[in-house]
């Protein structure tokens, strides 16, 4: 099953059909989730949850307050989690990049798991090329090679580095790691984007993307703590005492 393909195809239709009834007010990240999860829940056989606790992270946390979560999952008979969905929603409001990020390396947590693991962005065409243009997003590394978050032009295997030679994501991917000090996360992440839709639509025309989100082949990974850019001394350095 291409969960990708189908979430590109038919939320993105879904989108152009709601603004075609005028219901473009609406729009927001809780409302992408509508179809979000009817599509998920359609070609799941009904096994689709939403809001579900973060495999990995969740029991990590042990304080008061919400566990983290995933938007949905998809569970097979013997109730195991078997693809993960994450969304965002560019609107009259942007998610900053490091919240993206974020969505990213939570994902890839599941994908090293043998979870398919899907993000998912919606929006008008004007505003995503916009966000793909911010300097956080559209980076260069130390060597100056290009290292985007994810590749939005095509649908080639992309490597993301959670290391510190993009000085574009270096401060936020610290401020990510201060609460996970002796957390182990992956060196880098691929994602391979599924082709858009509507495919080349008006500027002013809903567009939605989506990544299907793997683990490195030889996946290595580092704790924060180790790092000389990422080492912080707190409180709060275990990772089950906060949440994502």
């Amino acid at each position: 099953m291409d969960y990708a393909k189908r979430l590109t195809g038919g939320v993105g239709a879904w989108l152009n059909f709601e603004a075609a009834c005028d219901r473009t007010a609406l729009f927001s990240e809780k409302y992408l989730a509508h179809p979000i999860g009817q599509i998920l829940n359609a070609a799941s056989g009904g096994r689709t949850l939403a809001e579900y606790q973060h495999p990995v992270l969740g029991p990590l946390k042990t304080s008061a307050g919400r566990r983290p979560e995933v938007d949905f999952v998809v569970i097979n008979e013997k109730r195991e989690v078997v693809v993960a969905v994450e969304s965002k929603w560019i609107g009259a409001t942007t998610p900053p990049v490091d919240k993206i990020f974020w969505d990213l390396i939570r994902l890839e947590m599941l994908a090293s798991q043998g979870i398919r693991a899907i993000f998912v962005l919606g929006g008008k065409r004007r505003k995503l090329e916009t966000f793909f243009a911010h300097p956080a997003f559209a980076a260069t590394d130390n060597r100056g090679v290009k290292s985007p978050l994810l590749r939005h032009d095509n649908n080639a295997l992309h490597q993301t580095t959670l290391g510190p030679t993009v000085e574009a994501r270096r401060a936020m991917l610290r401020n990510l790691f201060a609460g996970y000090q002796d957390f182990e996360f992956p060196n880098a992440l691929q994602s391979r984007r599924t082709a858009p839709f509507p495919s080349d639509p008006k500027s002013s025309i809903f567009q939605v993307y989506a990544w299907e989100i793997t683990s490195l082949p030889k996946r290595g990974s580092f704790r924060p703590k180790n790092s000389a850019q990422y080492r912080q001394f707190s409180s709060t350095t275990d990772p089950r005492a906060v949440s994502a």
